[in-house]
This record gives C-alpha cells, sequence and structure tokens, in this order.
C-alpha cells in the first residue's frame, strides 16, 4: 500500500514536469520539428517589452523576444527574436512595438514599412537588421492626456478672461455690420448681373450686325469678282480711259477759259471802277445829274415841263389839224 503511493506521487511529479516542461516550451513558441532563426531590430526606445513577450505576423504568433540590450553608445536599442525559419519577412520589414493587450503585455509586429508611412522607423547602418518604431505606451498617454487638459484648462481660463459683455456686445455688433455689408454686396451682385445681363445682350446683338455685314462685304466682295471677271470689264475701263481723257482736255479748257474770266473780271472792275467815279461826281454835285440831285428847284422845273410837254403830246393826238396842216397845190 505504502508503495503504491509512492508509485503515484512519483507519476504525479513527473507528470507535473512535463506539463511544466511543455507550457514552458509552448509559452516560448516553441517549434516541434521545425527550424528556427534569429532577427534583431534596433529602436530609439522598447516602452514595456519584456523577455518571452511575442513576435507576429499580421496577428499571428511567429516567434519571441529572447533579448533587450542598450547598444555601447546608448542611441539605441537592440532587440533579437526567434522567429520561425519558413515564415517569409515583407520586403521592407520593419518592427513595431505596441501594447497586445490592457493589461500591459507588449508584442512586436513585424510589419511593412510602406503600410505605415506616419511611422519614423528607425534606419540602421548594419545589413540585415530591421529598423524599428515604439508607439507610446499608457502611461505616457496619460501624461500626455494630462498635459492637454492643462493645457486647456489655461486656454479656457484665459478665453473667460477675454470673452468679457463687451467683447460679447462688439462680436454681436461684428456680426451685425457682416450681415449689412452681405446684403450689399448681394444687391451689388445682382445690379451687376443685370449689368452683364445687358452688356451680353448687346454683344449678341453686336455680333450679328458684324455677321450681317460681313454676309453683306462678302456679296459685294463677289459681285465685284464678278465684275472684274466679267467680258465688257474691259471695254468699261476702255470706256473710263477715254472718259479720263476728255476729262483731261476740259481741264484744258477750263483753264483757258479761266484766264478769259480772269480778263473779263478785270475789265468789270475798271467798268466798276468808273461807274464808282460817275457816282462820286453825282454826289458831289457835278455835271447834269449832279445839278439835278443837289437842286430840288430845278427838278421842281423840270418836272413841270414834263408836265406841259405831256399834256402838249396829248393834244396834239386829239388834234393835230391845229399843229400840222397840210395842202396839195
Amino acid at each position: 500500500m505504502t508503495r503504491r503511493r509512492e508509485i503515484l506521487v512519483g507519476l504525479v511529479i513527473t507528470l507535473g514536469i512535463v506539463v511544466a516542461v511543455l507550457g514552458t516550451l509552448w509559452l516560448q513558441d516553441a517549434s516541434f520539428g521545425r527550424g528556427t532563426r534569429q532577427v534583431q531590430a534596433l529602436l530609439l526606445e522598447v516602452g514595456q517589452l519584456m523577455d518571452g513577450n511575442s513576435v507576429k505576423l499580421r496577428g499571428v504568433t511567429i516567434g519571441r523576444v529572447i533579448d533587450i540590450s542598450v547598444e555601447p553608445d546608448g542611441t539605441a536599442v537592440r532587440i533579437t527574436m526567434s522567429v520561425r525559419e519558413d515564415v517569409v519577412l515583407p520586403s521592407d520589414p520593419g518592427v513595431l512595438l505596441a501594447p497586445e493587450s490592457m493589461f500591459g503585455d507588449w508584442q512586436a509586429e513585424v510589419v511593412s514599412r510602406s503600410a505605415y508611412p506616419q511611422f519614423e522607423f528607425l534606419n540602421p547602418v548594419e545589413e540585415g537588421i530591421l529598423g524599428g518604431y515604439a508607439l507610446p505606451d499608457f502611461s505616457r498617454l496619460t501624461a500626455a492626456a494630462d498635459q492637454i487638459s492643462q493645457n486647456l484648462g489655461i486656454l479656457s481660463d484665459r478665453v473667460e478672461e477675454a470673452f468679457t459683455e463687451e467683447t460679447a456686445q462688439n462680436i454681436s455688433e461684428a456680426i451685425n455690420n457682416i450681415q449689412d455689408v452681405s446684403e450689399r454686396l448681394r444687391e451689388l451682385v445682382e445690379v451687376q448681373a443685370g449689368a452683364f445681363a445687358n452688356l451680353a445682350t448687346e454683344v449678341e446683338t453686336a455680333a450679328v450686325e458684324l455677321g450681317e455685314a460681313a454676309h453683306a462685304g462678302h456679296l459685294a466682295f463677289s459681285k465685284a469678282d464678278e465684275i472684274l471677271g466679267a467680258p465688257t470689264t474691259d471695254s468699261i475701263l476702255l470706256d473710263a480711259r477715254v472718259i479720263a481723257s476728255n476729262l483731261k482736255g476740259l481741264s484744258s479748257e477750263l483753264t483757258t477759259t479761266t484766264g478769259d474770266a480772269r480778263g473779263l473780271i478785270n475789265r468789270a472792275d475798271s467798268t466798276f471802277a468808273r461807274l464808282d467815279r460817275i457816282t462820286a461826281e453825282i454826289e458831289s454835285g457835278q455835271g447834269v445829274l449832279g445839278h439835278l440831285m443837289s437842286d430840288s428847284a430845278l427838278v421842281y422845273r423840270a418836272q413841270d415841263v414834263l408836265i406841259q410837254l405831256s399834256i402838249l403830246l396829248e393834244d396834239f393826238r386829239a388834234n393835230p389839224q391845229r399843229y400840222v396842216r397840210i395842202s396839195i397845190f
């Protein structure tokens, strides 16, 4: 009975050891029958990453983090990962460190750097070493949120100090002014729209008139072309040449006539000069006409003589026998 208990205790202990070993191997992602390889990456910081954290590709665990160390110059952190040998990494691989869950566990995910252009992956000089980037952990996000809240509080205090009753009234007046300006601009735009519509109508009318004028000009040029191309055009041109020659001769004759007219004008000027002299002599009382115009009594006498002569002529016509006697034998 005692020996049976000892054997049972031994089996339990052995089974516990096997389960512990298998669990450890499973937690370390041990590959039974599959090879592994080591991949290293350089990052500026690793956040809360620790040895044993999982390494994933497209959300699938492909290995574990086996070592984390700071570079001798202190400018970067090197992590060593053990990944399955049969896994093909992206053409431009990079390591992105981020929290795996809300409980503080982190992971290292192998990603394509071109898929995350917003992250500044480290560019290692060594060949075969991947560049990495670590997302901020929750503590940093909390600190950043606290800093943001403080800044918002300060901004709120400043806004409260600046936004007084007078400021609100000024803003209200500014809004009213903006509305007035907007209304005036709307009216101006409507007026200008009407003016542009009228202008467009006038331009359209002018374009139609220009088209009609161009058509009329085209018809005129066509008619002129027909006239110039007609058989009678040569005879018309010859007639025009004859007419021009006749006009030239007429111009010569007019020139001669103009010379004769010039002599006639000179003689007329001489005649008018004599008339002026005679008129001047009459006005001065010289000659018979001058005496008649200057002596009114002489005019009355001459008038009486003419009256008497008129009476005598009338009597002569009425009684010619008084004055003329004809005797034969």
